[in-house]
């Protein structure tokens, strides 16, 4: 009998110690089911499609959910498993995620998405592996500016050197850039070199310039490094004042006027000393004729008287 009571309770416990998990097994239940169900492996791929990339191209890589359930987001992950992004931008069932190629860029990636049900977040499976090969950008040009001055003025002209390090038959196009981007685009043929003039019409000229030039490769044209930046500093007048020491802007100008200084001032001075020397000849002459006019009126009014003894 004293078994009997002691059995009774352990059994009740020990059910109602199961029915409790049994029940809490039952509101799980639809949450493993969804995480058990396999959702399709997303699609990764490169626009535009490159075997090989060059520093300083553009490239997207697209990431495509195959499923036609509700995207919570995307997330994309480089060659170290590192996840690139936070929250990639998305429409729908594809997401972007552009990047600048460099050296540092070549490697590959993988991307994911995940849906959100019950305020949990559910992943599929990365993608395939994109692979990015990225090679050196051809080698940057060299600008120079004809005349080469520390100050220019509107009304000057510049002429924007750009010389090539490659041959000139691979070269089809020069570009040169000013700091607010790109400037002008000019298409060339057989040449190792391109002048273009620039004409300077105010200080809203003044600023950084570069260039680059394309050449074809891999059967598209592929732009090289740019080059080492020139200063063109336009002032309308007066003088630049750095630091201690005063920089006259425009040091030609300055030999100019002196030059015209000492020009019309020996001019003025040769002038005066001919009038000078006019006048005081000509001063000269009519002393002598006053004098010579007394002397005649003289002789008539008072007529010399000769006394003999």
């Amino acid at each position: 009998m004293i078994i009997y009571c002691l059995v009774i309770p352990l059994i009740s416990s020990l059910l109602s110690s199961q029915c409790n998990f049994l029940a809490a097994f039952l509101q799980l239940l639809p949450l493993a089911v969804s995480f058990a169900e396999l959702l399709p492996v997303p699609i990764l791929s490169a626009d535009p499609r490159h075997d090989v990339y060059y520093e300083g191209e553009r490239v997207a890589l697209k990431c495509l959910a195959p499923t036609m359930r509700k995207i919570g987001g995307f997330h994309f992950f480089n060659q170290t498993g590192e996840q690139i992004n936070q929250t990639a931008s998305f429409s729908d069932l594809t997401a972007l995620f552009k990047l600048t190629a460099t050296k540092a860029s070549s490697g590959e990636y993988t991307c994911m998405y995940f849906l959100k049900e019950s305020g949990q977040e559910i992943p599929s499976n990365r993608s395939l592996p994109l692979s990015l090969k990225v090679q050196a950008a051809p080698m940057a040009p060299t600008l120079s500016l004809d005349p080469q001055q520390q100050v220019y003025r509107p009304g000057n002209h510049i002429n924007l050197l750009c010389s090539f390090p490659s041959s000139p038959d691979d070269i089809k196009q020069v570009q040169y850039y000013a700091d607010s981007g790109l400037a002008v685009s000019v298409p060339v043929s057989n040449v190792k070199n391109y002048s273009f003039n620039l004409r300077i019409t105010g200080e809203a000229d003044s600023g950084s310039y570069s260039c680059a030039y394309f050449v074809n490769k891999a059967t598209r044209p592929v732009r090289s490094e740019r080059s080492r930046s020139v200063i063109v500093y336009v002032k309308k007048g007066g003088r630049l004042d750095h630091g201690k020491v005063t920089v006259d802007s425009f040091p030609g100008h300055k030999i100019s006027w002196i030059r015209e200084i000492i020009v019309g001032g020996s001019f003025f001075t040769v002038n005066g000393l001919i009038f000078f020397f006019s006048h005081c000849l000509m001063k000269r002459r009519d002393l002598e004729e006053g004098f010579r006019w007394t002397n005649e009126r003289n002789e008539k009014n008072c007529p010399l008287k000769v006394l003999f003894y």
